[in-house]
């Protein structure tokens, strides 16, 4: 009798593992759109409306919240633009999520004057990344954005965010997404957890 319950214990412990080992995290990307960034760094890529969005949301202290995901291996670069075109001349700023050789994370500002052309840059932060991308599973997270030019970035699940920068200039009117040498999906206009 004891060796009977001792193996239905271990059968049900088991079963639990099993099943939890097996989850979908792709789960965290329902109902988010998709870009599939895969032409380099210099590409002219799409710029998104971040006022056509259907899941932003006002947040703590005034802040707008986003959510994103990425898929690859490294360099998750995210463009934030006050006009669509930024192409003529435009100051933005850009979110460099762990970088390929060392798993920082860079915030940068500069202006942009082509696809592949940029002048006036400036280096506003450099983190090392308490992360990592995957080819495998979503990275998932918040992307806030407060009046006076701070922003946090926080892990889906963490209560501390794992970059934080301030830049006074930043516009979010529009954000494009740009991979450096590795494929990467961006997941945007994600819904928030509740």
């Amino acid at each position: 009798m004891i060796f009977a319950t001792a193996v239905l214990a271990i059968v049900v412990v088991l079963g639990g593992q099993t099943q939890s080992a097996y989850e979908n995290t792709f789960d965290a990307t329902k109902g988010c759109l998709q870009y599939n960034s895969h032409y380099g760094y210099e590409f002219a890529h799409p710029y998104f409306s971040t006022g056509a969005f259907r899941n932003v949301r006002r947040g703590p202290d005034n802040s707008t919240e986003f959510r994103f995901g990425m898929l690859g291996d490294y360099n998750g670069i995210f463009r934030l633009s006050p006009v669509e075109y930024p192409y003529d001349n435009t100051q933005m700023c850009e979110i460099d999520l762990f970088n390929w050789i060392s798993n920082v994370c860079e915030v940068r500002r500069f202006v942009r004057t082509s696809p592949s052309e940029i002048t006036n840059y400036k280096q506003l932060m450099v983190k090392s990344g308490r992360g990592s991308m995957s080819r495998l599973e979503p990275f998932m997270f918040t992307l806030a954005i407060y009046p006076d030019g701070s922003a946090t970035l926080t892990k889906d699940g963490a209560t501390e965010p794992f970059l934080e920068f301030q830049d006074t200039t930043i516009s979010f009117r529009y954000i494009g997404f740009a991979d450096f040498s590795s494929p990467v999906i961006f997941f945007f206009d994600c819904p928030h957890k509740q």
